[in-house]
């Protein structure tokens, strides 16, 4: 069932803030993935990480490329006290004085706490002209 619309209001703006942060650098992205049983699985080989600390780690050093993240849309389903989102965006990429256009799909799993919703899986995928598999 797609999600009612606070719920949707709610985890549009801890996308939205999250990938502000991943956009600045110094910001601490991380703090926004701070569940404890946080995971990640990121598009590039080895970025598999789980657990708030490494989540952390990694958010901070993504956010230190100063890379622009953007959110274009989201479908956003819900179940009680978990949701989860199909976020389809871009990130715009400065390498040795190119830029790129990249787009970015991530997978998001929430979940409901006190404190309101919290990351608890991020699965990022970067879409090619020609699938491999």
């Amino acid at each position: 069932m797609f999600a009612d619309e606070l719920c949707r209001s709610e985890i549009l703006a801890l996308v939205n803030e999250t990938y502000f942060r991943l956009s600045t650098p110094g910001s601490n992205p991380g703090e926004l993935m701070a569940h404890e049983e946080m995971a990640i699985a990121g598009s590039g080989l080895g970025e598999l990480v789980y657990g708030p600390e490494v989540a952390n780690q990694m958010a901070t050093a993504v956010a230190s490329w100063g890379f622009t993240w953007t959110a274009d849309t989201a479908k956003i389903w819900r179940e009680g006290d978990v949701a989860w989102a199909q976020i389809l965006g871009s990130v715009h990429v400065t390498r040795d004085g190119k830029d790129d256009l990249v787009p970015y799909w991530t997978t998001g799993v929430f979940v409901k706490g006190l404190s309101g919703w919290q990351w608890r899986y991020w699965g990022g995928s970067e879409p090619q002209e020609e699938a491999r598999v």
